[in-house]
């Protein structure tokens, strides 16, 4: 009988990942590729103060997993890859807690890598040394109905991990990831009115690249602070593809355009709202949330307050992360009340 995974948001992939690490089990979180898997588990080694040591088994032969045969007073034995494995002789890093063995790419490893990583994954050991009881590890790898190079796991592999799969979540993204790192207000707006294009991935698609958490992030890096420029749509293309960058550049056109903070606060009650274009509404929202202090944060959100609900929700959810100082001022206390359900934390 078949029986699909659940799948899971980032910060339920987070949760799982931890529990597992803490019950002595091997975690394998599974995805479509540049969802930020990698990033997650990178974390929790962080947040667990483990030195992490990062191995694409990808690369790897069978003989990294089962160590080296070397002769010692006339003696055989195998000596293990110290380095990427840490066994019980060693001593524990210094200001750390451990180690994170981090095996990513695991399912495109081939059959015979599998096999010698058998006694790594469920006996923590590497050849005959044993690892340091200090080492937790975790594994991650590619879907492999996403025509990525992936190998099946043998059933005998299966029965050692606990398997995670993971996808995209548009909120948890735009909160943690987006506006948490500060990502230039027009990703931002333009994801925030069109939240399908954070990723946009099909196993069969023909375009050199594809939507996903990590190549908006290398499109982030490319126009912070800068102009975007129609010039540049080659560029683009060749990063988040070219359909989605065509239509990327004619929405940042409108930040040309946009009210200023000045004529906002000059009369909050009655300044124009676009009520029938939504892709300028949301770059409008977009922008204030980025020009709000202590200072004109009423008349800001005295104009904000006159948008539909989806884009205070967003106004709102960008001053919890940004500038969480503000939660305490009493408008933002007000529109708390009234958009609670909205806002808390899944």
């Amino acid at each position: 009988m078949s029986i699909d995974l659940y799948t899971c948001k980032p910060r339920q992939v987070r949760a799982f990942v931890e529990k597992v690490l803490s019950a002595g089990l091997v975690p394998n979180v599974t995805s479509s590729p540049g969802v930020g898997k990698s990033s997650i588990i990178r974390s929790v080694g962080d947040g667990f103060n483990l030195k992490l040591i990062d191995h694409r088994v990808s690369t790897s032969a069978p003989e990294d997993f089962t160590g080296l045969p070397q002769f010692v007073d006339g003696k055989a034995r195998f000596a293990p890859f110290s380095e990427l494995f840490p066994t019980s002789c060693m001593e524990v890093p210094a200001g750390k807690d451990g180690w994170l063995l981090f095996l990513d790419e695991f399912n495109a490893g081939t059959k015979m890598v599998q096999a010698a990583a058998y006694k790594l994954i469920l006996d923590r050991m590497t050849g005959q040394h044993n690892l340091h009881d200090n080492v937790a590890i975790a594994c991650a790898g590619n879907l492999m109905t996403d025509r990525s190079i992936t190998t099946t796991l043998s059933t005998a592999m299966q029965s050692r991990m606990v398997h995670i799969q993971m996808v995209v979540d548009f909120k948890q993204w735009l909160e943690d990831v987006a506006l948490k790192e500060g990502y230039d207000e027009r990703i931002i707006a333009y994801l925030s009115y069109d939240n399908e294009e954070l990723m946009n991935f099909r196993p069969d698609h023909q375009d050199k690249t594809f939507n996903c958490p990590r190549t908006w992030e290398f499109m982030n890096k490319l126009i912070r602070g800068g102009d975007i420029r129609e010039s540049d749509t080659p560029l683009y293309a060749g990063t988040i593809s070219s359909g989605s960058a065509a239509k990327f550049v004619q929405f940042a056109a409108i930040y040309k355009e946009l009210l200023t903070v000045k004529e906002v606060l000059a009369d909050p009650d009655n300044t124009s709202i676009p009520t029938h274009d939504v892709q300028r509404s949301w770059a409008i929202v977009t922008h204030l949330m980025g020009k709000v202090d202590d200072a004109n944060f009423d008349g800001i959100t005295t104009y904000i307050n006159r948008f539909d609900l989806t884009f205070r929700i967003l106004f709102y959810r960008g001053m919890m992360v940004r500038n969480p100082k503000l939660r305490t001022h009493p408008a933002f206390v007000k529109a708390m009340v009234q958009l609670a359900r909205y806002l808390k934390e899944d």
